[in-house]
């Protein structure tokens, strides 16, 4: 008997071996048993990856690495920052940010952070306001930044590394660890940045030296305290202090207390406030415009409107926050050694002020704690509807009255009793988060569910468990463009992608490699021209040392085949007039690379024709057949081993065909601007290649359905396995056995 199946959809992804006898599933009818360096498309088919191109090696290979990104509203900034032990570096479009043209330094200047100087023929980056004659390289004033160009900068936070959210021109910067206090990164320009220690007061000075007339001797006693306000964003200051004023008798029109104060850089009104009784409480009396002075003819104080009370924060040990984040123009902080549970936000509209006021207003700096019967520390925070905290016990929903938070109006609901893992940091997918559970390596998501009225969510590992048995998961991050992939770096180096689409109900897991040598450290996504970009950092054995790589996942959209089929790993392209000898390829020196030059494919690294080996940084190819007399377009890399789908055991809807010998005759696939060459068979040990063209090497784009004989025997499975060796595109939209059934 002879049954023809057709799976059109691979979305379930790769499915753990626990569920061979769930064909009861939706997921079984989507889901494949084998999906390597495969991607889940939107449309349910799957592609086999592009490769990565070489973008730089890591300053430092001896020491981890972690990538993150800053994106500005400015066309096109959008900026991938390599952090190591103590620096910076910054990349655009896959390639570094240099200076150049930098003035020299002159020892009659003062210098400010951010500041960048030459001298000696070295590039320096002021880290301290540097008075006139703190020349480089005084490394108390001045970082040196490498030669070539490179901007670099230091960082404080060690090996521990830091976490990261971004408002405006903004990265807001906290020790992993919790040994460091909060900085900020503030861009200015690609070339410009500033990079300071955050200061929980006001960003505006306070007014000094503020007196009283006429002061004379007497039994009454008025007090004054003045701020003053930005003239950019009427942010309030403290008060420098309090003026004191004898009197005989009460102000009036006619004898009023005339008060002076020294006028503050950047106020456009200052705000005096009264304390007439001696008790210590001021009120608000009035507003200077312009002038720094102001006439009290016996105003009535309103104590509702009193001074911004001062308050020092993370400015020591114990009390240095691991966690960041911004809601209703607030920025937070948590996770400290003394409070790991409590929650600090700033003033409303002002992200480094954290003052208060007496009685509490409704925009003043609010603090908190997250009350439970387990031990709670912060390990995230998210701003969506309202204010998520992932903490290592649970997740919380917190909110205020009529949805907007205020000191005096906080509701702070534990929805979820899971807990989150402090690393990787969770990723936000429209108004769903994705996180990784605490102690394990379970991947959730969480939205707000309208018929529970609450937070809900669900396991997105649960049905691919065996990739995350005995794993933790060290980095992830989102491509929402071309695939909805999230991507996540394995303990063991392996790169995960999850193919997630929730209002569809779509979300498949793929696994990826690079060789044995290869392990994917850290990976990010940075939105770059049409697409999201997807940068990682990984550690390959390259004669016998390691080395660290940043690498750029190359666009699987193939518009010009010749020059737009990029399926190598850590490589690079060449695009210029013929030529066999290829250089620039130091950092694979040793290696056995595989080729595409004009579309050809020179050698698979299976049963190579040609074996090519990098010597001296390059490679030569075999000369082409007349006429030409060399190759003009050319990818050179590490070979992708392999690119594999395997099916999961034959289920036909309707008959019981699990107890019967299977075996598949032929396969017909639909296939998508792919190449027709690639393995095929009932598995890994009896692939055939399957050509549609007698020569060698060719790489035939082509769109429709193919259609391979198998010489396979009767098995238990009626499996098909399909293999890409060579560094050319397969897309697979549906694949169709024709399968023989026995006793």
């Amino acid at each position: 008997m002879g049954e023809s199946t057709f799976q059109r959809t691979f979305a379930g992804g790769e499915l753990a071996p626990a569920l061979t006898s769930r064909a009861d599933l939706t997921k079984y009818l989507t889901g494949l048993r084998r999906l390597r360096n495969f991607i889940i498309l939107r449309s349910g088919g799957v592609a086999n990856r592009a490769g990565t191109r070489l973008v730089a090696e890591c300053k430092t290979n001896s020491i981890a690495v972690e990538l993150h990104r800053y994106v500005s509203a400015v066309a096109g900034e959008s900026i991938l920052i390599e952090s190591g032990n103590g620096y910076l570096r910054f990349f655009k479009n896959g390639g570094p940010v240099t200076v150049s043209g930098v003035a020299a330094y002159n020892i009659a200047n003062a210098y400010v952070i951010g500041d960048i100087v030459s001298d000696a023929g070295v590039n320096y980056w002021c880290r301290a306001a540097a008075a006139p004659g703190d020349a480089p390289p005084n490394a108390t004033f001045w970082y040196a930044m490498p030669a070539g160009g490179l901007l670099e900068l230091p960082h404080a936070f060690g090996t521990g590394g830091w976490n990261a959210v971004q408002s405006g021109n903004v990265i807001t910067m906290t020790s992993k660890v919790g040994l460091v206090r909060p900085y900020e990164l503030i861009y200015a320009s690609l070339t410009s940045w500033v990079l300071r220690a955050v200061d929980t007061a006001p960003a505006i000075d306070a007014p000094a030296g503020l007196v009283g007339t006429p002061g004379a001797a007497g039994a009454l006693t008025y007090a004054y305290q003045v701020t003053a306000g930005a003239d950019d964003t009427f942010e309030e200051s403290l008060s420098a202090g309090v003026a004191s004023v004898p009197l005989t008798a009460a102000p009036t029109q006619a004898a009023p207390i005339n008060l002076t104060w020294t006028p503050v850089a950047g106020a456009a009104e200052y705000y005096i406030y009264c304390d007439p009784y001696g008790n210590g409480t001021f009120g608000f009396v009035g507003t200077a415009t312009g002038a720094a002075v102001f006439n009290d003819a016996g105003f009535t104080p309103d104590f509702a409107v009193t001074p911004p009370l001062p308050r020092v924060l993370f400015n020591a040990a114990g009390e240095y926050p691991r966690v960041g984040g911004y809601h209703q123009q607030r920025r937070f902080f948590a996770n400290t050694d003394n409070n790991p549970d409590a929650v600090y936000g700033s003033r409303t509209g002002f992200h480094s002020n954290f003052s208060t006021s007496s009685p509490l207003q409704d925009d003043d700096a609010i603090t908190f704690k997250l009350a439970a019967n387990q031990h709670n520390p912060v390990r995230h925070l998210v701003g969506l509807k309202t204010l998520i905290a992932l903490t290592d016990a649970g997740e919380w929903n917190i909110a205020g009255p009529a949805g907007v938070l205020t000191p005096s109006g906080i509701v702070a609901d534990q929805e979820a009793y899971i807990g989150v893992a402090a690393n990787p940091p969770p990723v936000i997918i429209g108004n769903s988060i994705l996180y990784v559970q605490a102690r394990g390596s379970v991947v959730h998501d969480l939205q707000f569910d309208q018929q529970v009225e609450g937070l809900g969510g669900r396991d997105l590992t649960i049905f691919a468990s065996h990739l995350f048995d005995d794993y933790t998961l060290s980095a992830m991050d989102f491509q929402q463009i071309p695939h909805s992939t999230v991507w996540a770096c394995r303990s063991d180096g392996t790169l995960l992608g999850l193919t997630y689409l929730r209002e569809q109900d779509v979300w498949g897991w793929h696994r990826h490699d690079s060789g044995l040598s290869c392990r994917f450290e850290h990976v990010k996504v940075v939105p770059e021209t049409s697409e999201d970009s997807v940068y990682v950092i990984t550690r390959r054995t390259i004669g016998g040392v390691f080395h660290r790589f940043i690498e750029k996942l190359e666009s699987r959209q193939i518009v010009t085949y010749d020059t737009d089929a990029f399926f190598v790993d850590v490589g690079l392209s060449y695009s210029g007039v013929p030529a066999l000898t290829f250089s620039g390829l130091g950092h694979l020196n040793g290696e056995r690379v595989a080729v595409l030059a004009d579309g050809a494919v020179i050698s698979n690294g299976d049963t190579d024709a040609v074996i090519l080996t990098v010597a001296a940084g390059a490679v030569t190819l075999p000369t082409p057949a007349a006429p030409a007399t060399g190759y003009s377009n050319v990818h050179i890399g590490i070979p992708i081993r392999h690119a594999e789908i395997e099916t999961l055991d034959l289920d036909v809807a309707g008959t019981a065909v699990r107890d019967k010998k299977k075996k598949v005759g032929s396969v017909t696939l639909l296939v998508d601007k792919s190449s027709r060459l690639f393995y095929i068979g009932p598995d890994s040990a009896q692939l055939m290649p399957y050509k549609a063209n007698p020569w060698e090497g060719t790489a035939d784009e082509f769109t429709g359905g193919v259609e391979q004989q198998i010489v396979s025997l009767y098995n238990d499975t009626g499996r098909v396995f399909i293999q890409v060796r060579d560094p050319i595109p397969l897309t697979v939209l549906g694949i169709m056995p024709n399968v023989e059934m026995g006793g």
